[in-house]
């Protein structure tokens, strides 16, 4: 029973981990260094204009208060609300609660019902109960992640995702939560990252690739809502991968709000997940 529990919440921080990748996303070192190029389908010049100039004021502005849903398939759902900053690596702080599937019931098992999150520079560190401090064996709290350095995480991906896709295009005006947006709407595909796009750098193509090899996604709907200073309001993204469809919904506001980059856990109190993932327990 404790092994299996055990596995199972491995599994479910595991998901976890991409999940939040999908929160974040990743973005460009410097947005205006993208090279035009054949993109191979008729996406008007306007709105590629348009997109590359969403993207680098996302990126300028550094920071953002976010509130984000996320599922994939019935494996686990989430609820993430914080701030987080992206100017210098990933920083700040989110509270992740656990809303259905699976691994939810998995980490109520363990006492886990919400997770807090540390995001500090090359890795994030989440916080679990006691009951899980004692079946891991560990005897510890937190559980640090590793993340890819090499790659910004901003909100700034679902543009690129955009910038990649071979039928993006304006949908029109909406109101999001009060505020006037305009609505861009497109679907990119692993298969459709060869070659060169407007707004985009043989490396960020690169950095797209792997986000959909290491996510598993085929493809990928994106759908975003842009006020009228050019900075996302809200985000939408469907992806199909082979362990079911990943769902993300996320809202963003106060873009510039002051982060303050949060502590590391003390390293007596923290398990690398690495070496969690090869705990062998009776």
């Amino acid at each position: 029973m404790i092994s299996t529990v055990l596995r199972r919440a491995g599994l479910s921080l595991a998901v976890l981990g991409v999940l939040t990748g999908a929160l974040t996303a990743c973005g460009p070192d410097d947005p205006s260094a993208g090279r035009d190029g054949d993109r191979g389908a008729a996406v008007s010049p306007s709105v590629t204009a348009a997109l590359k100039e969403v993207r680098s004021r996302t990126h300028r502005a550094g920071s953002a208060r976010v509130d984000c849903t996320m599922a994939l398939g019935d494996t686990v759902a989430t609820r993430s609300k914080g701030t987080l900053g992206w100017s210098k690596g990933l920083s700040g702080t989110l509270t992740i609660t656990y809303t259905g599937g699976s691994w939810a019931r998995t980490m109520r098992e363990l006492g886990n019902t919400s997770t807090p999150a540390r995001f500090v520079s090359r890795a994030y560190y989440a916080r679990m109960s006691d009951r899980f401090a004692t079946v891991s064996g560990s005897g510890r709290h937190w559980i640090r992640y590793d993340y890819d350095a090499s790659v910004n995480f901003t909100p700034a991906q679902s543009v690129e995702l955009l910038l990649a896709a071979p039928d993006a295009r304006e949908v029109g005006t909406e109101r999001v939560r009060g505020v006037r947006t305009t609505h861009y709407s497109g679907t990119a595909t692993a298969a459709g990252l060869g070659g060169s796009h407007p707004g985009l750098t043989a490396a960020e193509m690169a950095g797209l690739r792997k986000w959909f090899t290491q996510a598993g996604v085929t493809k990928e709907k994106v759908d975003i809502w842009v006020d009228a200073e050019g900075l996302l309001v809200k985000r939408s993204e469907r992806g199909e991968t082979e362990n079911g469809t990943s769902l993300t919904t996320a809202y963003y506001r106060d873009f510039g709000t002051p982060v303050r980059v949060p502590e590391r856990p003390p390293a007596e109190d923290t398990v690398d997940f690495a070496d969690l993932a090869d705990t062998k327990t009776p």
